[in-house]
């Protein structure tokens, strides 16, 4: 692969405008285009020494062991792609990020923190550009191939990365040297109010991959998940990746504290600077003004709300043409045009085996790993307490807010005590954040969060069903719930559906058919 001692140049491409290039083009086409794309890239890697890692829909990552070799890579592939007749009069423009980091080498490729640094930094470029993090810029200045230079275009946050980075341009003859404002956080340019993120994004780059996707045909998009999932996590990166300049901006309206169904519009107006006009309802006010602006607009934490979050979404659908929405909820929206995506817990590791390149590959224990050492920086994984991690992170489920409420507890404890006391997870997995929204300072309060929103029949179904240890089928839940709680088999049907569409019960494909089960921890909680 290329890792030497574990330290290598870090090397993302992607298209930019892809999803409009294959609207534009259509299917067959466009295929076509992606093939030469993917000709252009892996010649240019076999000619200078770099190794293919893996590609994501339209993107290369890739790893060099020397600059000099991933900038003239660089080079010669925007050279040649900007020299390539492409159909139509189309221009295929690819932004490349290099970044010099270390990461863990795994049987799936290198994982680590360096390897998401380098990804943010090709991120915040455009198509045609090349720009580089400040460790690879080093290496870089003493190894340009002639005629080549480094332009310094200063600090800039990156989307979920506390510490800026400093980014340089690649500059090359023939290579465009003119490009807009980067795609960084605190770029004045970019008209947003999408908050700092003091932690890095861990995994979830196919659901990233998706949902970019959905949004990008789906006006209305609803991430759905049970508590602690990490649905607002994701929307806002997929939000911070919409920040190009254009339009008028990316908007985040969080409803978490908001109690009464009438606050909704007024928050969203608030927000998107709408001013009530007397003798007009605010709601028609700001749909009027939504009616001429061009813009994302993301709803997070709707299920509280669920009524007029539809309704005020579904007006915006059908009203404002260039408004696109993605909304976080623990229930679908249920409005026409709703695409729903699923967002399921982070990837569990596959081995019961203390095997430390496997398991590094799994979402869970990179992110337990992650906030473990922001607590406890001498935290590490080896030889000895693997198994452990890994018996962690399967007992949460992969709930990225019960794995990072786990993690703070190293501080304190020894990872064994951590393990020992899942038995009592309420209890031990609470927060000590002054700033956290109170639902988020413990694991009981996520939960119970989703419990008083169900209705009375629902809640004595879902309590019914912790008597299940692992999954179940339809005819055992109406059994069970038909004697417990007298409720009539056919009632049961819809309240099986309810709860899996309210993210409390889980659906699994069998040989035998459709099976349901709990999270372990939303078990626990319908238990007690």
């Amino acid at each position: 692969m290329g890792l030497a001692s574990g330290i290598a140049i870090f090397f993302f491409t992607d298209i930019e405008g892809s999803t409009a290039l294959l609207s534009r083009l259509g299917t067959d086409t466009y295929a076509q285009v992606l093939a030469d794309h993917h000709r252009v890239v892996r010649e240019a890697l076999s000619t200078y020494g770099g190794s293919e890692i893996g590609t994501q829909g339209d993107g290369f990552f890739a790893v060099f062991a020397a600059a000099s070799s991933a900038g003239a890579a660089a080079i010669a592939i925007q050279r040649s792609l900007s020299s390539t007749p492409w159909p139509e009069g189309e221009h295929v423009k690819v932004r490349i990020g290099l970044h010099l980091g270390e990461a863990v080498e795994t049987p799936s490729g290198p994982v680590g923190f360096d390897v998401h640094r380098a990804a943010r930094v090709a991120a915040v470029a455009h198509g045609g550009q090349i720009v580089a993090s400040e460790t690879a810029a080093v290496l870089l200045r003493g190894s340009l191939p002639e005629g080549a230079s480094l332009q310094d275009l200063g600090q800039h946050r990156l989307k979920d990365l506390g510490r800026p980075e400093h980014i340089y341009q690649l500059n090359a003859e023939g290579l465009e040297t003119h490009f807009p404002p980067l795609r960084s956080l605190d770029n004045p340019d970019l008209k947003h109010n999408l908050p700092v993120q003091l932690t890095s994004f861990i995994g979830r780059e196919r659901e990233l991959a998706e949902v970019d996707e959905l949004v990008g045909s789906s006006r209305l998009v609803t991430l759905v998940g049970p508590a602690g999932s990490g649905k607002t996590r994701l929307a806002l990166q997929v939000a911070a990746g919409l920040l190009d300049g254009s339009g008028d901006g990316v908007w985040l309206a969080d409803l978490s504290a908001l109690s009464a169904e009438e606050q909704v519009v007024r928050e969203v107006a608030s927000v998107l600077k709408v001013r009530e006009e007397a003798s007009h309802p605010l709601s028609d006010t700001l749909v009027e003004s939504l009616q001429y602006r061009h813009l994302f607009l993301l709803l997070d934490n709707c299920e509280h709300l669920i009524d007029s979050c539809a309704k005020l979404a579904g007006t915006i659908v059908r009203q404002c043409p260039k408004v696109w929405m993605l909304t976080t909820s623990r229930e679908p929206l249920a409005v026409a045009g709703e695409r729903v995506y699923r967002v399921l817990p982070l990837s569990l590791p596959e081995t019961a085996e203390a095997d430390l390149e496997a398991l590094s590959t799994s979402e869970a224990v990179r992110l337990f790993l992650e906030r473990a050492k922001e607590h406890r920086p001498d935290f590490s994984m080896d030889q000895k307490n693997a198994s452990t991690v890994a018996s962690v992170c399967r007992h949460l489920d992969g709930i990225p807010l019960a794995l990072e409420l786990a993690a703070a507890r190293v501080r304190s404890m020894s990872l064994e005590d951590v393990e020992r006391h899942l038995e009592t997870r309420f209890r031990l997995l609470s927060s000590r954040s002054r700033t956290g929204a109170a639902r988020q300072q413990t694991l009981e309060a996520a939960v119970a969060w989703s419990y008083e929103l169900l209705d009375e029949p629902e809640k004595l179904v879902f309590t019914c069903l912790s008597v299940f240890p692992g999954s179940f089928e339809l005819a055992a839940a109406e059994a069970v719930c038909s004697k417990a709680a007298a409720i009539e088999e056919f009632e049961v049907v819809d309240l099986v559906q309810s709860l899996v569409d309210k993210s409390l019960l889980q659906i699994e494909q069998a040989p035998t058919g459709m099976r349901y089960r709990m999270l372990e921890s939303i078990a626990h909680y319908a238990g007690d």
